[in-house]
């Protein structure tokens, strides 16, 4: 039966993440508990959009996967941001060029990697970042990728940086990007524990440490071709998504879905006080229509309404997000700058939406805002 935002089951799931959220603060409290009931949940085979060959669960349409995304924001922003880079790596693999190919690499990723990612029990991420905005400043590859063999075998040998990755310590995989001598782009699929793979143990951030996002550096590790997913060819990264799927990338729905997801949050924190406090109603009144219009207005966007522009509608919900979350600090008062109170930490967390994947024109129209400026 297809997952439904209303079903007991998802609420029950919701409930459970909600009440451990609090849990994930440093580097040390990797979410695998509640990533781990998410699989079991049927969470990452259904935001993936994977064939039905490979789950026993029928293909969301990207409306399920923006409202899902919604309430599991809304519970626990923490783990749903792994679950969209771990659900990043399952669609860059299952869209990969080899698995299209067939063959005995298409076998591996098939029968033995994705049901483990689909379920579960194992986590995935991705490092990618570099070859679209991350470091390109620097005029030269992050990640350099050259031809290569090993024990006769063929492949590449990666060397370089990749900036960003959530999980760093923690991943199983990390599907990787990386630029070869002849300007084309590869993507291979590396464990974490090659040789000449190093870590970083996750940076402590003002918000979302937990998410044991790092660097990590590669020193001449060899990837041979059987995980060589994709290229070498230009644009790597550009191959059409799966179908199903929500849209992403930079300022796409699927951020703007996650700050609504907090919002909301935050939304219900000012509804529950506005029982007790009735100069309260107007303002949860106002913020409640302002919500129900992002949210359908992102629905129609996932629905595949073209009159709808995704950079307006993460401006839209980056502002929503700034503001709910500070009235509920207002709100909450002292109580709320207290380091177990969960208004304290949703404003720390609003405060990713300035950073992550937040194109120019986004950032400035913030900008504008603070500065009174149209």
């Amino acid at each position: 039966m297809r997952h439904s935002t209303t079903s007991a089951d998802f609420e029950s799931l919701l409930e459970t993440l909600a009440s451990q959220a609090s849990r994930w603060r440093t580097t040390s409290d990797w979410p695998a508990d509640s990533l781990l009931r998410c699989g079991q949940h049927g969470i990452f085979g259904g935001l993936s959009g994977i064939s039905p060959t490979w789950t026993d669960q029928p293909i969301w349409t990207a409306v399920d996967q923006i409202e899902t995304l919604i309430g599991l924001a809304r519970a626990d922003l923490l783990t749903t941001f792994v679950i969209t880079q771990h659900v990043g790596a399952i669609k860059r693999i299952a869209a990969s060029d080899r698995l299209a190919a067939g063959g005995n690499a298409a076998s591996v990723l098939q029968e033995s990697v994705l049901p483990t990612l689909i379920d579960g029990t194992t986590i995935a991420s991705v490092g990618i970042s570099h070859l679209t905005t991350s470091r390109l400043h620097l005029g030269r590859p992050a990640v350099v990728a050259t031809a290569a063999e090993q024990s006769g075998e063929s492949g590449y040998r990666l060397s370089g940086t990749i900036p960003w990755v959530t999980g760093a310590p923690a991943v199983g995989y990390v599907v990787v990007g990386a630029t070869c001598e002849d300007a084309t782009q590869i993507l291979v699929l590396i464990h974490p524990s090659d040789e000449g793979v190093q870590r970083g143990r996750g940076a402590e951030m003002v918000a979302m440490s937990a998410s044991c996002t790092d660097a990590i550096e590669l020193h001449d590790v060899f990837v041979p071709e059987g995980r060589v997913l994709s290229g070498p060819r230009q644009n790597v990264l550009t191959p059409a998504k799966p179908n199903g799927s929500a849209p992403t990338g930079a300022g796409g729905l699927q951020t703007s879905a996650l700050a609504l997801g907090l919002s909301y949050a935050a939304l219900e924190y000012l509804r529950e006080e506005s029982s007790r406090r009735g100069n309260l109603i107007p303002i949860v009144d106002r913020f409640n229509d302002e919500h129900q219009r992002l949210h359908q207005t992102i629905r129609a966007a996932a629905g595949g309404d073209s009159g709808q522009d995704s950079a307006a509608i993460r401006t839209l919900a980056n502002g929503l997000v700034q503001r709910t979350t500070n009235a509920a600090m207002t709100t909450a008062k002292g109580a709320g700058m207290m380091i177990d109170h969960p208004v304290g930490r949703w404003c720390q967390q609003a405060l990713f939406f300035l950073v992550w994947s937040c194109p120019q024109p986004v950032a400035d129209a913030h900008l504008c805002e603070l500065a009174g400026l149209d």
